[in-house]
């Protein structure tokens, strides 16, 4: 463990070493899944297909590919948005986010961002959408959607490579990871400008933030950690070993947990948010996971294994 802030660790009640249950594997899903987003309820997984240009529905109880249709080429990021009834996902050789209608299941609306789109995320009151954008230059770009007219309204300079985001559900503020340059930057969507930039680890790839705002976990893939970052310090608070190239990050509904996939360790690491112990449980996946998403009642977690085209579905207790 590396220390970047001395920082006091409180008394609070220790969730203890989490329980797993089996681990369910959904085979032939799609070819080279990379991203997903849960329904409202947990029970469908949306998922982009990279090689096949789709968007994949995935009953989990079921356990199969219920619905496909095309978005664009080289999809990867997706959310939920339009109060659950839609998914837009980041189309990245076509340089648009789609907006697939989920009763329909048929593309309502392609917005054009240009660049190269990589992944979304929706603000919290679901009027606005933000895109990470590799762009065409060396310097990336955010994208900022309009959900209801479905049209792009603003763009902020990046640094090299944004490749993750996340929004804060309290203020809004958005932040991005730069890979190429190992920052967070922060953004402040309504001026549109840059903040502040927060140095973390080496290839920063992920990031998830808590519920209530306050922290951030961010997996850095060739130093083979996760910066946790106080959101209001905007400060890395201490960075924390993981397994081999860690990649997507989610934390649970109640704020409790995070989750780290790591790709090469074939394997998901999981922490308490408020660093009640810095020692990770991990619980094995499929080859090749990359994304990663926890189900409303805090103990279903959902990965895509990108090299096994496949979803791996745990139980934590």
């Amino acid at each position: 463990m590396r220390m970047t802030q001395c920082f006091f660790l409180s008394c609070a009640l220790l969730l203890g070493p989490p329980a797993f249950g089996k681990t369910v594997t959904i085979k032939k899903v799609g070819i080279s899944p990379n991203y997903l987003v849960l329904s409202a309820d947990g029970n469908m997984a949306y998922v982009s297909s990279y090689e096949t240009g789709e968007l994949l529905e995935v009953d989990l109880k079921q356990k199969a590919v219920t619905r496909a249709v095309e978005v664009g080429s080289a999809p990867l990021g997706v959310a939920l948005g339009d109060g659950g009834k839609s998914v837009y996902v980041a189309c990245r050789e076509t340089g648009t986010v789609a907006v697939v209608n989920i009763q329909s299941f048929k593309v309502d609306a392609e917005i054009k961002v240009g660049g190269a789109p990589n992944a979304v995320v929706m603000g919290p009151l679901g009027y606005h959408a933000y895109v990470t954008n590799f762009g065409r230059t060396k310097e990336g770009l955010l994208n900022i959607i309009d959900t209801r007219a479905h049209t792009m309204t603003g763009t902020v300079k990046m640094g090299i490579s944004p490749i993750a985001l996340a929004v804060s559900p309290v203020t809004e503020t958005v932040y991005v990871v730069n890979g190429g340059s190992n920052e967070v930057w922060t953004v402040d969507a309504n001026q549109m400008t840059v903040t502040a930039k927060i140095p973390v680890g080496d290839a920063p790839d992920g990031i998830a933030i808590t519920p209530d705002g306050s922290r951030l976990f961010v997996s850095n893939s060739q130093s083979n950690d996760l910066s946790v970052i106080d959101a209001r310090m905007g400060s890395v608070l201490v960075t924390v070993p993981v397994g081999k190239s860690p990649f997507g990050v989610a934390v649970s509904p109640d704020g409790k947990r995070v989750f780290v996939v790591n790709t090469k360790s074939r394997n998901v690491s999981v922490l308490p948010t408020d660093l009640s112990s810095l020692e990770s449980a991990t619980f094995e996946v499929e080859k090749g996971p990359v994304g990663i998403q926890v189900a409303p009642d805090n103990r279903t977690i959902v990965v895509v294994n990108e090299l096994s085209n496949s979803l791996s579905i745990a139980q934590v207790g």
